[in-house]
């Protein structure tokens, strides 16, 4: 089956992922009950998991992840426990720094290493975690971390870095917009600090 096969079957479930709709997420994974390919299935899971944290739902992801769990699913519950339990976070961080050190394995754990990097305010270190990804994800948060330290200009490299794969995808639409905005807001500061 091919990765467009993957994409059509997966669309709903992670657009409403990515604009914010978590609990219809959760609904369209769970309609798919019988995905095309276990890889199917492992994205469907992700997003499902992600979408429950989003709502605070720790515990579904904590209960639900076990050690059997597939390789691509494990950093869900690194970030399930450093979301769920303040007294942990330095050890997590700690353990997160070893595993990411030597080579991130996979996207989710980039995404993962990411937020919890973003959440410690260490920008510097999700960024370089996500560098090495190449999914629409990954740039679209770099895009968000280079726009929190006002480098437009660089955000606007890789917003044409996400158009070039895929100008239609809804984070590259939600990416552009978040370029414009800033953009925006840095031209009218720098009005109204022309002006006042």
């Amino acid at each position: 089956m091919s990765r467009q096969q993957h994409d059509d079957e997966l669309f709903e479930i992670r657009n409403y992922y990515y604009i914010g709709n978590y609990q219809q997420c959760i609904n369209e994974a769970q309609k798919l009950r019988k995905p095309s390919t276990p890889e199917v299935a492992i994205q469907r899971d992700i997003y499902t998991y992600r979408s429950y944290m989003a709502q605070n739902k720790f515990l579904v992801v904590l209960d639900e992840i076990q050690s059997s769990s597939p390789d691509e699913v494990q950093p869900l519950r690194l970030l399930a426990e450093y979301l769920s339990s303040k007294q942990k976070r330095e050890a997590i961080v700690g353990q997160l720094d070893q595993r990411v050190a030597n080579n991130v394995e996979n996207d989710t754990l980039a995404l993962v290493a990411a937020t919890i990097y973003v959440n410690q305010n260490n920008l510097e270190a999700a960024y370089r975690v996500l560098h090495a990804c190449e999914s629409l994800e990954a740039v679209a948060f770099i895009i968000d971390i280079l726009l929190k330290i006002d480098r437009v200009d660089l955000a606007r490299k890789k917003l044409k870095d996400m158009q070039e794969k895929d100008d239609d995808a809804t984070l590259t639409q939600l990416a552009q917009a978040w370029v414009n905005v800033a953009s925006v807001s840095s031209t009218s500061s720098g009005f109204e600090n022309a002006v006042g």
